[in-house]
């Protein structure tokens, strides 16, 4: 057997073995038998911790049929080694099963990291990239059929259309009290445009903005109507000590066919499947009242992304408070101390108003000419006064300040990672150049703001920088 498979089989029964979060004997014992049985080694056993699940499915795909019958017999065994299949392995091994079997292309496992973050909550969401009229005219007249059907086996339905109407029957001065709760440093204009985000998203949105640009995975920006399932999460560890597990994400897309009730006959037969391997289903009926905001599972990943992940136009600003001594990204306060406000404003100067394209590093392996010295020296401590009560006077060196300069970069890149998704950061924070000379900022110069006490100016206009040519 070859190594890519060995590895393979190692991350499927780790994850079948964690799913229910309980291991048994009877579950060591099997792990350790089919470790000796397929001669895993330690090595193997290691690197497999960090295949998704998506990539070990691939893997078994490509074994010919007996193999893959012999495997998932071993992966069901295991499943059921404690004499019961809870939700979990059942999902696993349909998704297997399914994938296995697929001859029409019908079924996608995905996999996609998410740092710190997990949701054990079971999930159906109808998704497209281009609005269907006939199949969401079907959904909608067929909504609470598909989401009794689901509830009863404990999955929620999520139905996006639904979801914002229900956030619009809502006052909005009750939503938008929740969203200041929950972000208490969001600006005005950003609460009303996240208020209008929230209440007109549509799935077309949803499935490529939000799922094509968080799993970054093509397969959501051109895909026919289709379920997407979360049906688990692979563990893996922490690389070094200081550093968060992370968790891939599982999600099984099932294309829906070209014909009448597509959606209520593919939720019947997945839930049909599902029946034949689950052992103890709790069945539950979904309670109803008024509408309510959620904040768990689906709702709250989709309201972060809605809250935290733009990726164009007018919310990747950043604007810079002079008066008030504050700084907005993307709408929301970063907290940062009037020193590091200006160190950030100084790097944004050097990289979007000079020709040096960004602020000249100095120290031993890169001495500063006596001119440069002064430039920066003066530049530096005017951009300070902008933000502090009490000026600095200008006989202090630049190079005297250098050692701070660093730490409050540091700094800096801490308090912006509170809320700029690793994705984008690199935009926002300042970052060292290709020959590590400079540091610069790399956000385009249309997308900076000054609010100054006559207005918001671009930052590359404000009158102020000609005087520190």
């Amino acid at each position: 057997m070859r190594h890519h498979q060995k590895i393979a089989i190692a991350r499927l029964i780790s994850d079948l073995i964690k799913s229910d979060d309980v291991i048994c004997k009877e579950e060591v014992a099997l792990y350790n038998h089919i470790v000796c049985s397929f001669d895993i080694s330690q090595d193997e056993l290691h690197e497999a911790q960090f295949v998704s699940q998506a990539e070990a499915v691939s893997y078994i795909r490509n074994m010919v049929p007996s193999e893959q019958k012999k495997i998932f017999s071993i992966l069901r065994k295991a499943a059921y080694s404690d004499n019961s299949c809870v939700a979990r392995e059942a999902l696993l091994l349909q998704t297997l099963s399914l994938t296995l079997n697929d001859t029409n292309n019908k079924y996608h496992l995905l996999s996609t990291l998410m740092k710190g973050w997990q949701n054990p909550e079971k999930y159906v969401v109808y998704i497209e990239s281009d609005y269907m009229p006939a199949i969401n005219e079907e959904v909608m007249q067929q909504y609470e059929m598909i989401s009794n059907l689901l509830h009863l086996w404990k999955f929620e339905f999520i139905y996006i259309p639904q979801l914002t109407q229900s956030l619009r029957e809502m006052e909005r001065s009750y939503l938008c009290d929740i969203i200041r709760y929950m972000n208490p440093r969001l600006s005005t204009e950003m609460l009303n445009n996240l208020y209008e985000r929230l209440t007109n998203f549509t799935t077309e949105s949803f499935t490529r903005d939000y799922l094509a640009n968080s799993s970054h995975h093509n397969h959501f920006y051109d895909i026919a109507p289709s379920l997407l399932i979360n049906v688990g999460l692979s563990h893996v560890p922490a690389s070094l000590p200081a550093q968060q597990d992370t968790y891939f994400i599982n999600f099984l897309t099932i294309r829906l066919e070209d014909e009448p009730d597509c959606v209520l006959n593919e939720v019947r037969r997945f839930l049909d499947e599902y029946e034949t391997y689950i052992t103890e289903p709790e069945y539950h009926r979904p309670k109803r009242g008024k509408t309510l905001f959620h904040y768990h599972g689906f709702y709250k990943q989709l309201f972060d992304f809605l809250a935290r992940h733009h990726t164009n136009g007018e919310e990747n600003r950043i604007v810079i408070d002079i008066p008030a001594r504050r700084i907005w990204m993307r709408g929301i306060e970063v907290q940062m101390s009037a020193t590091q406000l200006a160190t950030y404003v100084f790097i944004l100067h050097q990289t979007l108003c000079t020709h040096h394209g960004g602020l000249i590093k100095a120290g031993q392996h890169n001495p500063l000419s006596e001119k440069d010295e002064m430039r920066l020296g003066l530049t530096y401590h005017a951009i300070c006064n902008l933000f502090r009560d009490t000026p600095i006077t200008e006989e202090r060196s630049y190079l005297e300040d250098v050692a701070n300069i660093r730490g409050y970069i540091a700094r800096i890149r801490t308090a912006i990672a509170h809320h700029i998704d690793d994705q984008d950061i690199k935009f926002y924070t300042p970052q060292d150049t290709s020959d590590k000379s400079r540091y610069h900022i790399a956000i385009e110069p249309t997308n900076v703001i000054l609010r100054t006490a006559s207005g918001d100016i671009p930052f590359v206009e404000y009158p102020f920088w000609k005087k520190l040519r």
